[in-house]
């Protein structure tokens, strides 16, 4: 079992509760930020390691320390076509092959990949009108990963809200859109656990799954 990971996106809203949930089971966690202040977490098993990941050298260092598995939360909003989360990825990919890292859990979103088409109207529309270039990049970034040939797991999440609560009956699926009803949405701190559910047991790897309460 993994003792020690490095996080991309920690200091976003889902990284808060992937850093806090990780120390909470014992991990050293090594936060990867540009702004170690926004974090707001203090623990003796976390340690900060400040950079951009675009820039390839400071992933690299990141994960010259040991590192056992990656988690990468990066979220990038965009209104253009762009590449700043594929190429990002890209940079988390070569530097674990460097260090012979083998595990990385990606964020992604319902949308990319092979669930497109997937969800509610409500939920197509949304990811047609706000989330377009969004998707694009995610596309991008889950070829990026499937071609690496690390053991990766890409989980996607739909409509994310900001709350502690961790649902144990969360519906975890691959493929299909299940036969069932959803709510098409999750909490940021189920998504968390879904993750590290997934590393600590290495569930789902080489699977990209979707995930809504």
């Amino acid at each position: 079992m993994p003792d020690h990971i490095v996080i991309f996106g920690a200091t976003g809203r889902t990284g808060h509760h992937l850093v806090r949930q990780a120390l909470d089971r014992g991990y050293r966690v090594t936060a990867f930020v540009r702004d170690p202040v926004k974090l707001e977490v203090e623990d003796d098993k976390l340690q900060f390691v400040l950079g951009d990941f675009l820039d390839a050298s400071a992933v690299d260092a990141a994960l010259a320390r040991g590192v056992n598995a990656v988690i990468c939360a990066a979220g990038i909003y965009q209104r253009e076509y762009g590449t700043t989360l594929s190429d990002g990825t890209r940079n988390i990919l070569g530097a674990m092959r460097n260090h012979g890292i083998r595990r990385l859990l990606v964020v992604s979103s319902i949308g990319a990949g092979d669930s497109r088409g997937q969800g509610t109207w409500w939920v197509l529309l949304y990811q047609r009108l706000m989330l377009k270039y969004v998707l694009w990049d995610k596309d991008r970034q889950e070829q990026e990963i499937r071609d690496s040939g690390l053991d990766w797991t890409i989980v996607r999440p739909p409509r994310l809200f900001d709350s502690d609560k961790q649902n144990a009956d969360v519906v975890v699926w691959s493929g299909a859109q299940p036969q069932r009803k959803l709510s098409w949405g999750v909490t940021r701190a189920t998504l968390a656990k879904v993750v590290l559910d997934a590393l600590a047991g290495r569930r789902y790897v080489g699977e990209a799954v979707n995930v809504s309460d």
